[in-house]
Protein backbone atom coordinates (compact mmCIF):
# COMPACT_ATOMS: atom_id res chain seq x y z
CA UNK A 1 0.00 0.00 0.00
CA UNK A 2 1.65 2.99 -1.12
CA UNK A 3 0.38 6.47 1.27
CA UNK A 4 -0.10 8.95 -1.59
CA UNK A 5 -3.09 9.65 0.71
CA UNK A 6 -0.49 11.39 3.10
CA UNK A 7 -0.19 13.96 0.83
CA UNK A 8 -3.86 15.64 1.99
CA UNK A 9 -2.93 14.26 5.44
CA UNK A 10 0.25 16.13 5.87
CA UNK A 11 -2.10 19.41 4.63
CA UNK A 12 -4.59 18.69 7.31
CA UNK A 13 -1.86 18.59 9.55
CA UNK A 14 -1.36 22.21 8.76
CA UNK A 15 -4.80 22.97 9.22
CA UNK A 16 -4.87 22.01 12.49
CA UNK A 17 -5.34 25.12 13.84
CA UNK A 18 -8.98 25.06 12.12
CA UNK A 19 -10.64 22.67 14.64
CA UNK A 20 -11.57 23.73 18.13
CA UNK A 21 -10.59 21.40 21.36
CA UNK A 22 -12.44 20.68 24.45
CA UNK A 23 -9.69 21.85 26.78
CA UNK A 24 -10.04 21.12 30.80
CA UNK A 25 -11.96 22.99 32.69
CA UNK A 26 -10.18 25.65 35.31
CA UNK A 27 -11.44 23.54 37.70
CA UNK A 28 -9.72 20.36 36.59
CA UNK A 29 -6.50 22.46 35.73
CA UNK A 30 -6.94 23.64 39.36
CA UNK A 31 -7.67 20.31 40.85
CA UNK A 32 -5.41 18.01 39.09
CA UNK A 33 -3.29 19.94 36.43
CA UNK A 34 -3.27 19.58 32.76
CA UNK A 35 -4.11 16.12 31.66
CA UNK A 36 -0.87 14.76 30.09
CA UNK A 37 -2.64 14.20 26.72
CA UNK A 38 -4.29 17.47 26.75
CA UNK A 39 -0.33 19.03 26.76
CA UNK A 40 0.54 16.52 23.44
CA UNK A 41 -2.55 17.99 22.13
CA UNK A 42 -1.14 21.65 22.57
CA UNK A 43 2.70 21.01 21.65
CA UNK A 44 1.30 19.02 18.23
CA UNK A 45 -0.65 22.41 17.47
CA UNK A 46 1.73 24.73 18.39
CA UNK A 47 4.52 23.01 16.00
CA UNK A 48 1.59 22.51 12.82
CA UNK A 49 1.26 26.40 13.56
CA UNK A 50 4.74 27.17 12.71
CA UNK A 51 5.21 24.94 9.82
CA UNK A 52 2.07 26.37 8.59
CA UNK A 53 3.95 29.95 8.83
CA UNK A 54 6.85 28.56 6.77
CA UNK A 55 4.83 27.47 4.03
CA UNK A 56 2.76 30.99 4.01
CA UNK A 57 5.48 33.45 4.52
CA UNK A 58 6.38 34.85 1.24
CA UNK A 59 9.84 35.53 2.16
CA UNK A 60 10.71 31.97 2.26
CA UNK A 61 8.24 30.53 -0.57
CA UNK A 62 10.78 32.69 -2.54
CA UNK A 63 13.74 30.86 -1.32
CA UNK A 64 12.89 26.60 -1.93
CA UNK A 65 15.96 25.64 -0.81
CA UNK A 66 15.52 27.88 2.59
CA UNK A 67 12.42 27.06 3.24
CA UNK A 68 13.00 22.98 2.58
CA UNK A 69 16.05 23.56 5.73
CA UNK A 70 13.24 25.22 7.89
CA UNK A 71 10.61 22.46 6.73
CA UNK A 72 13.07 19.73 7.77
CA UNK A 73 13.95 21.75 10.96
CA UNK A 74 10.65 21.77 11.62
CA UNK A 75 10.29 18.07 10.97
CA UNK A 76 13.43 17.06 13.35
CA UNK A 77 11.13 19.00 16.38
CA UNK A 78 7.77 17.58 15.60
CA UNK A 79 9.24 13.43 14.39
CA UNK A 80 10.65 11.25 17.02
CA UNK A 81 12.42 9.48 13.63
CA UNK A 82 14.20 7.07 15.61
CA UNK A 83 11.46 5.32 17.01
CA UNK A 84 9.63 6.29 13.76
CA UNK A 85 13.11 4.28 12.26
CA UNK A 86 13.34 1.16 14.44
CA UNK A 87 9.29 0.49 14.16
CA UNK A 88 9.80 0.49 10.32
CA UNK A 89 12.83 -1.52 10.33
CA UNK A 90 11.48 -4.13 12.66
CA UNK A 91 13.74 -6.95 13.46
CA UNK A 92 15.95 -5.73 11.01
CA UNK A 93 16.81 -2.86 12.53
CA UNK A 94 19.21 -4.50 15.08
CA UNK A 95 21.51 -5.76 12.65
CA UNK A 96 22.29 -2.44 11.83
CA UNK A 97 25.42 -1.11 13.15
CA UNK A 98 25.27 2.55 15.46
CA UNK A 99 26.59 4.15 12.69
CA UNK A 100 24.24 2.44 10.13
CA UNK A 101 21.25 3.05 12.74
CA UNK A 102 22.21 6.59 12.53
CA UNK A 103 22.68 6.72 8.99
CA UNK A 104 19.32 5.77 8.29
CA UNK A 105 17.50 7.81 10.86
CA UNK A 106 19.10 10.69 9.04
CA UNK A 107 17.98 9.73 5.97
CA UNK A 108 14.58 8.45 6.23
CA UNK A 109 14.06 11.51 7.82
CA UNK A 110 15.14 13.46 5.39
CA UNK A 111 13.12 11.44 2.81
CA UNK A 112 9.82 12.16 5.02
CA UNK A 113 10.15 15.43 5.56
CA UNK A 114 11.24 15.93 1.18
CA UNK A 115 8.41 13.85 0.29
CA UNK A 116 5.57 15.22 2.43
CA UNK A 117 6.42 18.92 4.00
CA UNK A 118 8.43 20.22 1.27
CA UNK A 119 5.83 19.78 -1.31
CA UNK A 120 3.10 21.42 0.30
CA UNK A 121 4.82 24.87 -0.83
CA UNK A 122 2.31 26.56 -2.87
CA UNK A 123 -0.91 24.29 -2.15
CA UNK A 124 -4.06 24.92 -0.71
CA UNK A 125 -4.38 23.99 3.19
CA UNK A 126 -7.29 26.76 3.77
CA UNK A 127 -10.34 24.55 2.47
CA UNK A 128 -9.47 21.58 5.32
CA UNK A 129 -11.71 21.08 8.24
CA UNK A 130 -10.06 18.80 11.25
CA UNK A 131 -12.30 17.10 13.75
CA UNK A 132 -11.41 15.78 16.66
CA UNK A 133 -12.77 12.47 17.80
CA UNK A 134 -10.23 11.21 20.76
CA UNK A 135 -7.29 11.41 22.61
CA UNK A 136 -6.19 8.34 24.39
CA UNK A 137 -3.35 7.83 26.69
CA UNK A 138 -1.55 4.29 26.35
CA UNK A 139 -0.22 3.06 29.79
CA UNK A 140 3.31 4.48 30.77
CA UNK A 141 6.19 2.87 30.93
CA UNK A 142 9.14 4.24 33.38
CA UNK A 143 8.79 7.87 32.35
CA UNK A 144 7.82 7.40 28.73
CA UNK A 145 4.73 8.27 28.04
CA UNK A 146 2.44 7.95 25.04
CA UNK A 147 -1.33 8.64 23.38
CA UNK A 148 -2.98 8.49 20.29
CA UNK A 149 -4.64 11.56 19.03
CA UNK A 150 -7.57 11.11 16.63
CA UNK A 151 -9.14 13.31 14.19
CA UNK A 152 -11.14 13.50 10.74
CA UNK A 153 -9.67 15.38 7.96
CA UNK A 154 -12.34 16.71 5.73
CA UNK A 155 -12.00 18.55 2.14
CA UNK A 156 -14.75 18.66 -0.06
CA UNK A 157 -16.38 15.28 -0.25
CA UNK A 158 -13.30 13.55 1.42
CA UNK A 159 -13.29 12.38 5.12
CA UNK A 160 -9.91 10.91 6.20
CA UNK A 161 -9.61 9.22 9.78
CA UNK A 162 -6.00 10.60 11.01
CA UNK A 163 -4.41 9.07 14.69
CA UNK A 164 -1.36 10.94 15.44
CA UNK A 165 0.87 8.62 17.54
CA UNK A 166 2.72 11.04 20.40
CA UNK A 167 5.21 9.76 22.36
CA UNK A 168 7.16 11.93 25.53
CA UNK A 169 10.39 10.22 26.38
CA UNK A 170 10.97 11.47 30.14
CA UNK A 171 11.73 15.46 30.18
CA UNK A 172 11.84 15.39 26.11
CA UNK A 173 8.96 17.59 24.01
CA UNK A 174 5.74 15.00 22.80
CA UNK A 175 7.00 14.01 19.04
CA UNK A 176 4.74 12.33 16.56
CA UNK A 177 6.36 8.30 16.13
CA UNK A 178 4.05 7.01 14.13
CA UNK A 179 0.46 8.23 11.65
CA UNK A 180 -1.86 5.86 11.03
CA UNK A 181 -4.36 6.73 7.84
CA UNK A 182 -7.82 5.26 7.95
CA UNK A 183 -6.17 2.78 10.68
CA UNK A 184 -3.21 1.66 8.52
CA UNK A 185 0.17 2.41 9.92
CA UNK A 186 2.69 4.00 8.29
CA UNK A 187 5.40 2.70 10.04
CA UNK A 188 3.66 -0.92 9.85
CA UNK A 189 3.34 -0.46 5.71
CA UNK A 190 7.55 0.36 5.43
CA UNK A 191 7.88 -2.60 7.79
CA UNK A 192 6.22 -4.68 5.60
CA UNK A 193 8.19 -3.36 2.62
CA UNK A 194 11.63 -3.75 4.34
CA UNK A 195 10.14 -7.09 5.56
CA UNK A 196 10.08 -8.29 1.82
CA UNK A 197 13.36 -7.32 1.03
CA UNK A 198 14.74 -9.99 3.09
CA UNK A 199 18.38 -10.48 0.75
CA UNK A 200 19.25 -6.73 1.28
CA UNK A 201 22.13 -5.58 3.79
CA UNK A 202 21.70 -2.59 5.60
CA UNK A 203 24.56 -1.31 3.25
CA UNK A 204 21.85 -1.94 0.60
CA UNK A 205 18.82 -0.29 2.57
CA UNK A 206 21.15 3.33 3.63
CA UNK A 207 22.24 3.28 -0.02
CA UNK A 208 18.87 2.79 -1.64
CA UNK A 209 17.52 5.97 0.88
CA UNK A 210 20.24 8.03 0.09
CA UNK A 211 19.56 7.99 -3.64
CA UNK A 212 15.77 8.56 -3.24
CA UNK A 213 17.01 11.55 -1.27
CA UNK A 214 19.75 12.93 -3.37
CA UNK A 215 18.04 12.21 -6.36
Amino acid sequence: MQFKILIPFFCAILGFSQFSIALPTQADQANQGIPIEIEAQDYLIKSVDEILATIQDPQFTKDPNEQEQLLYARAIELFDFKTFSMLSLGRKFRSFSNEQKDLFVYYFSKLISQTYFTKLAGRDVQNITIHYIDNTPLTPKKNIFRTDITTKIVQGETQIPITYRMIKKRALNWKIYDIKVAGVSMAANYREQYRQQISQTPEAIIEELREKVEK
